[in-house]
């Protein structure tokens, strides 16, 4: 897949200044130096963490890896941990299986099932940072954000999102600018809600193609023609704009009745 031109980031040093510049100066303005944030041994969390620790300091971050079961997600677990001692940040292992199971009764399907775990995780996170006058940061990266493949008061429940504002794309630059070990970047991306689970096979599209979609959605502005005549297909391209448009309330403000 050709990627558009400008998608790409051309200058990852000036990136990385800009997102710990702005991870300073927020928690400046807060009065706040503790960081709370959730460790997958993802890439995107990775970054994050990599980041807010050279903004505020490792022993300013805590970490919290928060597997269904740690005795079955042992690579994870081990790359967050690994990732979390080298930079020199605090980090903690908490089981989130028995709450998890806590809701048995209920019968939930699948997604609401993986979306009760990414909720338990934030009420987790709050509540740590809740008992250190912390903030928590959150991982989400613009290819996520908008086509709502986030969970809303899960992992979209945080204070900061300091990789907003970059494609998965360049969330893959910036990793390798920073140096972040190789196979956590080269590592399938996942959420880990359930057995076998891929966030592309979620989506059921690569992120490639979705970052292309989506760049030239919007920042080039073309129209859905556009994109086809680039080199898409008219499936991919109204599945991804479908998402977008199906998701944007959990984006918005919430709604508030005039009165």
């Amino acid at each position: 897949m050709d990627l558009p031109d400008g998608l790409l980031i051309d200058d990852y040093e000036m990136t990385r200044k800009k997102i710990v510049t702005f991870i300073q100066e927020y928690f400046e303005q807060a009065g706040i130096s503790c960081a709370v944030m959730g460790l997958s041994g993802g890439i995107d969390s990775s970054l994050v963490a990599t980041l807010a620790c050279e903004a505020l300091g490792p022993e300013n971050v805590r970490g919290l890896l928060m597997p269904v079961d740690a005795g079955k997600d042992t690579k994870n677990v081990k790359d967050a941990s690994d990732l979390a001692e080298s930079l020199g940040m605090s980090y903690e292992l908490f089981e989130i299986g028995p709450a998890v199971r806590a809701y048995d009764a209920l019968n939930l399907g699948k997604v609401a099932l993986g979306n009760l775990m990414a909720r338990l995780r934030m009420v987790a996170w709050y509540a740590v940072a809740n008992s250190q006058n912390g903030l928590v940061i959150g991982t989400g990266n613009k290819s996520e954000i908008l086509i709502g493949y986030f969970t809303k008061y899960g992992d979209g429940g945080v204070d900061i999102q300091p990789i907003a504002n970059l494609y998965k794309s360049n969330v893959w630059g910036l990793a390798r600018h920073v140096g972040i070990p190789a196979h956590i970047v080269e590592k399938t991306p996942s959420a880990g809600l359930w057995a076998n689970q891929t966030d592309e096979g979620e989506i059921g599209i690569s992120y490639p193609e979705l970052d292309s979609i989506l760049y030239r959605r919007f920042e080039m502005g073309m129209k859905s023609s556009a994109i086809v005549s680039a080199g898409h297909s008219e499936d991919n391209v109204n599945r991804v704009l479908s998402l977008v448009a199906a998701s944007n309330h959990k984006r918005e403000p919430l709604p508030k009745a005039i009165l």
